[in-house]
C-alpha cells in the first residue's frame, strides 16, 4: 500500500486515494481539511530530487499559482512533504478526460470548439512563461457547464518548464541522470532528441491530439522508441486512410501544428487559434494561411457540412 495514503501534507490536505502516476509524480485525490473541499495532490517521485529540479519546481509552482484561466486547472497550493518531496495542490478535476471522449471520433465542429479553447489555455500559459511539454488527452479534462457547453481544462503542469527571463530554455535533458520527461506518443522531435526547444513542443502535441480526433487513431503505433523515431523522421499517413470524410483544412491545420521542422509549425497558440477561426468563418483565407497554392480549386472539393451557419 502507498505509504502516503491517509497522511496529511502541508498541514491541511489529507491524501485519500491514488488517481494516477506520471513521469514526474503521483497524483492523489485529497481533501482540504479546513474547508472540506476535494482537491488533487501531486507529489513528486522520490528519485527526482536533484537540487536543480527542486528549485525549478518551486519557481514553476509560484508562476502556476498566479495563473487563472477557464481552460487551465488552477494550482491552489504548493510546498514539500516532511521528507522534502515537492507537493502541488490543484483543483480537483470534474468531468471526463479527452481520452474518454476520443473513444468515438468527435464531429468536426466539436473538434474546433474544443481545440479553440485548448489553444486559449496554452496561449495564456505560454504568455506567462510556462511550457507544459506533456500535453496529451489524459491531461485535458472536459467539464460541462450549466448550459451544457463543454469546457476543456488543461491539467498537470507538473513537468511544465519555466522559460528563463531571456526567453531561453534548457534542452530536453531535464535531469542529471538524463531522463527525458514526457509522453512519446505526443513528443515533439526536438524534445525527443534532447535539443533546445520552446513553447512549440506544446503545439506539436496538440497537433497529434487533433490528428487523433480526426483519424480516430494516433499517427504512429509501436513502442516508445519506435514512436519517437517515427515522430522524428516520418510524416503521418493521410487521415483519409482512416476517415474518408475528413475535412482537408482541418487535416492541414493538424499537420501544421505537428510539423517536424519548427519554421513550418505555427509560431504561437494565438496564431493557430486565428487560423482555426478562419476555417469556420473564411475558408478561402484559411486555405491561404495553411499554404494552399490554388485555393479556389481546393475549395471546390472542400466542405464542412456539419459546421453551424454563421
Amino acid at each position: 500500500m502507498d505509504v502516503l495514503i491517509g497522511t496529511v501534507v502541508l498541514e491541511r490536505y489529507r491524501i485519500e486515494a491514488e488517481l494516477g502516476r506520471g513521469a514526474m509524480g503521483t497524483v492523489y485525490r485529497g481533501t482540504h481539511l479546513r474547508l472540506d473541499r476535494g482537491v488533487a495532490i501531486k507529489v513528486m517521485h522520490e528519485h527526482l530530487s536533484e537540487p536543480q529540479l527542486l528549485d525549478r519546481f518551486r519557481r514553476e509552482a509560484k508562476v502556476a499559482g498566479k495563473m487563472s484561466h477557464p481552460n487551465l486547472m488552477s494550482v491552489i497550493d504548493a510546498g514539500e512533504t516532511r521528507d522534502g518531496r515537492p507537493v502541488m495542490v490543484l483543483e480537483l478535476a470534474a468531468g471526463r478526460t479527452l481520452t474518454d471522449i476520443l473513444e468515438v471520433s468527435p464531429a468536426p465542429r466539436r473538434v474546433i470548439r474544443l481545440v479553440k479553447q485548448i489553444l486559449l489555455g496554452l496561449a495564456y500559459a505560454h504568455e506567462a512563461g510556462l511550457i507544459h511539454r506533456d500535453l496529451k488527452p489524459d491531461n485535458i479534462m472536459v467539464e460541462i457547464d450549466r448550459d451544457g457547453t463543454e469546457i476543456p481544462r488543461i491539467v498537470d503542469f507538473g513537468i511544465a518548464l519555466l522559460r528563463d527571463r531571456d526567453g531561453s530554455v534548457e534542452g530536453g535533458r531535464l535531469t542529471e541522470t538524463g531522463q527525458i520527461l514526457g509522453t512519446p506518443l505526443y513528443m515533439a522531435p526536438e524534445l525527443a532528441q534532447a535539443e533546445a526547444f520552446d513553447h512549440r513542443v506544446d503545439l506539436f502535441a496538440l497537433g497529434v491530439i487533433v490528428y487523433e480526433m480526426l483519424a480516430g487513431q494516433l499517427p504512429f503505433t509501436g513502442n516508445a522508441i519506435e514512436i519517437a523515431l517515427a515522430n522524428i523522421g516520418r510524416d503521418p499517413p493521410p487521415i483519409a486512410t482512416f476517415n474518408s470524410d475528413v475535412d482537408p483544412l482541418l487535416e492541414l491545420f493538424a499537420r501544421k501544428l505537428m510539423a517536424r521542422k519548427l519554421p513550418r509549425r505555427f509560431e504561437s497558440a494565438a496564431e493557430a487559434y486565428r487560423v482555426l477561426e478562419l476555417i469556420e468563418t473564411d475558408r478561402r483565407a484559411a486555405g491561404l494561411a495553411l499554404g494552399i497554392t490554388d485555393v479556389d480549386a481546393a475549395l471546390s472539393v472542400i466542405s464542412l457540412p456539419d459546421l453551424p451557419p454563421r
